[in-house]
């Protein structure tokens, strides 16, 4: 066992008193009054997710190596590191203990490549870090152990730093960076091949591609050029490929367990034309979704970029040759997505655009050219924090947002499965916001909507976060369904300390109790159908009874009267009886 196996528990905090009325409103409806309870299919998962740099902590522990995003937040101004993070590499026994109570079946995290695998300066190749992979199988072992399903990321941003500056050009602009990933991914295939039963290959590459490539706010920071963010994807697409090829011919060799599936998680916002009646609008909201979820999703379907990303980058958008069409076209086993807000859309150019358009960094978003800095009309804008501020500007609380963008995805594949990879409310500090709560209660309202009535095969919902984590940059950010207390130190870039047992403490959010009785019942409405049929068949005892004592309050008058007539007569009877020394029966 590796080291992290003597961790320190951390303490249960203990739970304030609760009313369940806020969670299920119509629990103290008459019972007549319930309706058909909303549940999901018996082997629907639902889950929760992490990732590996925003939650492990440990930077420099069991062999890891720096990230790009380790230097990334030291090097920028402003931001804090992840150095401990939720220190989840000593205590993720005591997590996986608060999965099984809120009912999860399933967990998505990634795996650290720069934990995973260390940099060999003579071979100038990435090589196994047997410390770091010591971690991920005991992590596995414990989550199968209780019953959830492991869900691997295999990248989620953290490209190892040596790798990276040790290409010229550096990291994802590098073609050769293609099969370092694939080597990656065959070790971890042949480590964890016969115990994982979904991955994927890469976390939003339209988001590190966008942010690291095109804007600089990401790492590696990257920016003013104009071809970037199209090479990096292109070789993030063949990587993908390359690596799905690789994990099909294992599973053909009993290395990975025949069920295994395979996948690529995209993210996509929903847009919405500014103008519904005008042609201009229609096209920039469509050009968004092409431009966004279409860039890495029409590829992995037919081979090909979408027609507006040629048409409008022209030759600096990469082709694909016939052999690498052919590897990329069928890249997946199923769709996975992460969905969070939606916007309001409208050409730049158009006399009510907020943005100017020379002013976009050069190559995707300019090439993209659109203003969406407008919600939904009767959306809700994320939380604000101390400052007064909302936590995050880009993001808007709006459900049928979540409905269109799936319907989006599943009309590219109707018999493609569809598994929900990341959904969740960006919050503040408090503990119990009700805004979450109204979130998920009305993002699941869409997944069941699309399940039962759109017909569409989503096999599971992937609430991001378990617990509030790093988010790329600061700790203000508060997503998960288990509040964190973070100290000062949580995320200073050179501390090296270690937290005590009773810092960064989990405490159950409002929607981790909801999501805990959705996730146990498989239902929204607090309850199961076996429930449901529970309170009709007390429903119909008690109107049986009801009845029985309606008629008995009807009939008893008329009862009581012939009784009592019947025993005055047998009296005269009798008396007459022992007159003429007659035998009379008694009437029964």
């Amino acid at each position: 066992m590796v080291a992290v196996e003597g961790a320190h528990k951390t303490p249960a905090p203990t739970p304030a008193p609760f009313n369940w009325e806020v969670l299920f409103p119509d629990v103290g409806a008459d019972v007549g009054d319930l309706q058909e309870p909303r549940c999901f299919p018996g082997d629907f998962l639902f889950g929760s997710a992490t990732a590996a740099y925003q939650v492990e902590g440990g930077w420099n522990q069991l062999g890891r190596s720096p990230s790009i995003w380790d230097e990334f937040c030291r090097a920028k101004p402003g931001l804090q590191c992840a150095n401990v993070a939720d220190d989840f590499l000593h205590r993720y026994k005591d997590d996986i203990e608060l999965m099984v109570e809120t009912g999860l079946n399933s967990f998505r995290f990634s795996i650290s490549w720069s934990r995973a695998m260390t940099w060999d300066a003579k071979t100038k190749r990435m090589v196994p870090n047997p410390e770091g992979i010591a971690f991920y199988h005991a992590l596995v072992d414990e989550l199968r152990l209780r019953g959830i399903v492991p869900i691997v990321t295999l990248y989620h941003w953290d490209l190892p730093a040596d790798l990276h500056h040790e290409l010229d050009p550096q990291g994802w602009l590098n073609p050769a960076i293609v099969d370092h990933f694939v080597e990656y991914a065959e070790l971890m295939f042949n480590e964890f091949g016969d115990t994982i039963d979904m991955w994927s290959t890469f976390n939003e590459p339209w988001t590190f591609t966008t942010q690291g490539y095109g804007n600089g706010q990401a790492a590696p920071g990257l920016r003013k050029s104009d071809t970037n963010t199209y090479t990096v994807a292109h070789n993030v697409l063949l990587s993908h490929a390359k690596a799905v090829q690789r994990f099909r011919e294992l599973k053909s060799e009993s290395v990975v367990h025949p069920d295994s599936r395979i996948g690529i998680v995209l993210n996509a916002d929903y847009s919405y034309p500014l103008n519904s009646s005008d042609p201009v609008d229609i096209a920039a909201a469509e050009r968004k979704m092409e431009f966004g979820l279409g860039w890495f999703l029409k590829p992995i379907v037919s081979g090909e970029y979408p027609a507006i990303m040629r048409e409008r980058a022209g030759d600096r958008l990469p082709t694909f040759s016939s052999e690498e069409q052919a590897l990329v076209k069928g890249s997946y086993d199923l769709f996975m997505l992460n969905h969070y807000s939606s916007k309001v859309v409208t050409d730049c150019t158009s006399p009510l655009s907020h943005v100017n358009c020379s002013k976009q960094s050069l190559g995707w978003e300019r090439d993209l050219g659109i203003d969406e800095t407008r919600p939904p009309p009767g959306a809700r804008l994320s939380s604000l924090n101390d400052e007064g501020k909302h936590n995050c500007n880009w993001f808007t609380g709006y459900p049928q947002g979540y409905m269109d963008t799936i319907k989006w995805m599943h009309q590219h594949n109707k018999k493609a499965d569809i598994l929900l990879t990341e959904n969740g409310w960006c919050g503040n500090e408090t503990i119990d916001n009700l805004d979450q709560l109204w979130y998920y209660q009305s993002y699941l309202g869409e997944v069941h909507k699309a399940i039962t009535k759109e017909k569409i095969p989503i096999i599971g919902y992937t609430a991001w976060s378990f617990i509030d984590n790093y988010e790329w940059g600061s700790f203000k950010p508060r997503f998960g369904l288990y509040y964190v207390n973070f100290t000062e130190m949580t995320g200073k870039k050179d501390a090296d300390y270690e937290p005590r047992y009773d810092q960064l403490t989990r405490t159950a959010r409002i929607a981790a109790k909801w999501y805990a009785q959705v996730a146990s019942h498989r239902c929204l409405d607090g309850r199961s159908r076996n429930a449901t049929q529970d309170l009709h068949d007390q429903e119909v005892k008690f109107s049986t009874l009801l009845s029985n004592l309606l008629i008995c309050a009807v009939f008893a008058p008329i009862v009581f009267a012939v009784v009592v007539s019947a025993s005055a007569i047998r009296r005269r009877m009798n008396a007459r009886s022992a007159e003429s020394n007659e035998y009379t029966p008694l009437l029964g």
